[in-house]
């Protein structure tokens, strides 16, 4: 099936050739394969598989959660722990790690990545004690840091531009895919082998990631040394950035649960505010930073950042909210809840190498911005549907939403990358990927603050409490998907500028 869809390009053809850089050109003299679209085509492969193994295992072990509380005989606090420091880590190291990339080598930090996930992934399996599970949890977050941090990288520095919309698409199915399984397969190995299998399966499929890294990932460092600098590493930063970001994400998912004005969320944000100030600072006058700065000079790298957090928060916030609906507005079971969900799965599935492939010949922006307005359109209509019977509105939802972001994830990743300043792949990823992860964190806070709140509120009035609350979040949603609309526009805006 990936063979149908890999773009055509001609072991002959002198245009691809020409627009190949150093990188392609010495890495296809080296290689074994003979066919060129199909050492491609590998790259592909492992990128996608990285995105495939990150968010397969952020939905995976929800489902094994009271199972493996049972075993320990501990809280329900105490097992969130598995879900919360998977997600601190691979959240508060994506800055370092793509920072690393740029200067190690994408295809060493990549190895490493899948390296550390393996590995952790083995050490869940055996876990003999909660606290055992959870450190494990933390290297196999680490991990799952580097995969993300690096796989954009790859893309947009190992592969001809004139694929690379076609390549973001495979990826971005990839992390669909992790996504939409992760629950279903959870339960079937929890329920007919044991919750260590949710962890163990990932091993066998690691080590054959790896050698499929080491063997077509071309080392680009050692390719292009000499734009490598000698200078020192930002320890400090790193170690601020970490902190800064840690506060900030167990801030937002935690605050649902303490309260948003308990002195333990206030002080997490406001330690939060005082580490990533230090962090800025920091890199203002270090020589050598590990945020690089030169990537907000950007106008247009920027740009696109901010239609990347304000749309995800779109996507994490129906993500939410949806089963809750489905479920306690609409009275079907959890069983039913998951089948209908899987329709903006499948359909997302289907749009995202497709809108790949027209990125790669139509302005990505263009497309970013026309999904964004289908996107808010979507919103707002399925808002005044909430109340309508049966299940027609919530199908032509899904489907709408997912043909909407199907045409806005892989061309929005394709200009990100290529948009970022030259051999700042690495951090370009990095910076990309936390903004990524703050939309998905804001968007779950926001919508829950504001259906609770209007829930609320609308305690007798004419409109369902529930019904109010959903449609206020929906609302919401349509709205941040204007301006994410706004700064998809803008990249176009004044072509001359950088």
């Amino acid at each position: 099936m990936l063979h149908n869809m890999t773009p055509d390009v001609p072991a002959a053809s002198n245009k691809c050739i020409d627009k190949m850089t150093p990188f392609h050109l010495e890495w296809l003299r080296m290689s074994s394969q003979p066919d060129q679209t199909a050492a491609f085509r590998w790259i592909v492969v492992t990128v996608a598989f990285g995105a495939f193994m990150s968010k397969l295992d952020s939905y995976i072990v929800n489902i094994s959660l009271p199972t493996i509380a049972n075993r320990f005989n501990v809280t329900t606090a105490d097992v969130s722990w598995v879900v919360l420091v998977y997600l601190l880590v691979s959240t508060s190291t994506l800055l370092l790690f793509g920072k690393l990339g740029d200067r190690f080598g994408l295809r060493k930090v990549f190895f490493l990545g899948y390296l550390l996930f393996t590995i952790g992934s083995l050490l869940c399996g055996l876990a003999l004690s909660m606290e055992m599970l959870i450190a494990s949890r933390f290297v196999q977050g680490a991990g799952c840091a580097m995969l993300v941090a690096i796989a954009f990288a790859i893309i947009p520095k190992f592969l001809p531009h004139e694929i690379t919309g076609w390549a973001f698409g495979i990826a971005a199915t990839g992390a669909a895919l992790g996504i939409a399984i992760g629950a279903p397969v959870g339960g079937v190995i929890t329920g007919f082998l044991s919750w260590r299998w949710v962890f163990l399966v990932n091993v066998p499929f690691g080590i054959f990631a790896m050698y499929a890294v080491n063997k077509y990932i071309p080392d680009g460092k050692e390719m292009n040394s000499e734009n490598l600098k000698k200078a020192g590493f930002d320890i400090l930063g790193a170690a601020l950035s970490f902190i800064g970001l840690a506060l900030l994400i167990y801030g937002l998912n935690a605050g649902r649960e303490f309260g948003w004005t308990s002195p333990r969320i206030a002080g997490c944000f406001a330690l939060s505010v005082i580490f990533l100030g230090a962090f800025f600072l920091r890199e203002i006058k270090c020589k050598e930073p590990l945020l690089d700065l030169r990537l907000f000079k950007s106008f247009h790298f920027s740009a696109a950042v901010a239609s990347t957090l304000f749309a995800y928060m779109l996507l994490a916030g129906n993500s939410f909210l949806l089963p809750f609906y489905l479920e306690k507005g609409k009275g079907l079971p959890t069983v039913t809840v998951g089948l209908v969900i899987t329709i903006y799965s499948v359909i997302y599935m289907a749009a995202g190498p497709f809108a790949g492939r027209i990125s790669d010949k139509v302005r990505p922006n263009l497309l970013c911005a026309f999904a964004m307005l289908s996107a808010a359109l979507c919103s707002f209509v399925f808002a005044f549907s909430l109340a309508a019977p049966g299940l027609i509105a919530v199908v032509v939802f899904l489907i709408w939403i997912a043909l909407s972001f199907g045409f806005f994830i892989s061309p929005n990743n394709n200009q990100v990358m290529t948009l970022a300043p030259a051999d700042t792949q690495g951090s370009a990823s990095g910076v990309f990927n936390t903004i990524n992860s703050l939309g998905l964190t804001l968007g779950v806070c926001l919508f829950e603050m504001i259906m609770s709140r209007s829930m609320s509120a609308a305690t007798g009035h004419s409109v369902p409490a529930s019904f109010a609350g959903y449609r206020d979040a929906y609302i919401f949603g349509g709205i941040v998907c204007i301006v994410s609309l706004f700064f998809s526009f803008l990249i176009g805006w004044n072509k001359d500028r950088t």
